[in-house]
């Protein structure tokens, strides 16, 4: 009686080296979607150091000498408050883009912000959150406050205040937005986060906000930064190729020959553990009739 050699489709490593591509493809992918759904950010000049800096200049109105910092924003803010909203107002927003500073951080606003009081700052970084409310102050009737976290500290936002937001802006409490803002300082605002009070630069101004192409039907397509792609996703990308590619010719290699060393099936009647009475008897016979003759034979 024979033995069925038949094996399942794996063999040896197989599985394991087709669950590796498909992890491979997976992250793969995942990283050409991030990519390709990722906000393009803008190219900042970076602030180069000249032989005669201009000086930084307060603004020495007499709204701002009730101004108090590490406070929460109060009545003795409003009078500071309108006046910057007002010189916002009175400028365009490439005029005021043009006369904010690029060379102020958060560290300087923070460390000494009596002396940066009504200057124009430059801010580019990341919109997390932005509320509308109704305000008497505004031209409009309403105020929108943005809160964007830079690079150069983002555990510490900056609460920036404008008149008007660009249509289609998103609001709400979590949003993930490129943003441009350029507007005056006023003071360090105390406020209470979830866990305990916490400060933050407040600025009033205006901010800038790209729209997102908008695809058929006005749904927003994913953007597409321009540009040449990162080198550090390049290679990443190509040593994901170069491996998939190897692992699915090794794959196919050992595959194949699998297949190929499987042996042919034979033509006769395959063997099985049923035998037939009849075939059975004449087996029996057969050795009996064996034992005789060789019985006969160590007799003579």
């Amino acid at each position: 009686m024979g033995r069925d050699d038949r094996r399942g489709f794996f063999r040896g490593g197989e599985l394991g080296r087709l669950l590796l591509l498909a992890a491979i493809m997976v992250v793969g992918w995942a990283m050409v979607w991030q990519y390709g759904h990722a906000r393009p950010q803008a190219e900042e000049p970076t602030p180069r150091a000249g032989a005669i800096p201009e000086p930084v200049a307060p603004d020495k109105a007499t709204e701002f000498e009730s101004v108090s910092d590490r406070t929460p924003l109060g009545f003795r803010d409003n009078a500071a408050y309108a006046y910057l909203l007002r010189k916002a107002r009175d400028l365009s927003p490439a005029e005021l883009a043009a006369r904010a500073r690029r060379d102020i951080l958060l560290t300087h606003l923070w460390e000494r912000p009596e002396l940066y009081r009504g200057v124009p700052v430059h801010i580019l970084g990341t919109a997390r959150r932005t509320l509308r409310y109704e305000s008497k102050l505004s031209r409009t009737g309403w105020l929108y406050e943005t809160w964007v976290v830079t690079p150069d500290e983002r555990k510490v936002p900056y609460c920036c205040v404008s008149e008007e937001v660009r249509e289609g802006f998103p609001l709400g409490a979590n949003v993930a937005e490129t943003v441009v803002f350029n507007g005056y300082f006023l003071k360090i605002m105390k406020y209470e986060a979830a866990d305990t009070a916490r400060g933050s630069p407040l600025l009033v101004g205006k901010v800038g906000w790209d729209a997102p192409a908008t695809g058929a039907g006005g749904a927003a397509a994913p953007a597409i930064p321009g540009g040449a792609m990162p080198p550090r996703l390049f290679w990443t990308l190509a040593a994901l190729g170069v491996i998939f590619l190897l692992t699915l010719g090794r794959w196919a290699r050992q595959l194949r020959q699998s297949f190929g060393s499987r042996p042919r099936a034979s033509s006769g009647p395959r063997p099985t553990e049923d035998i037939q009475p009849e075939d059975l008897e004449d087996w029996v016979n057969n050795q009996a009739r064996a034992d005789g003759e060789g019985w006969d034979e160590d007799r003579d």
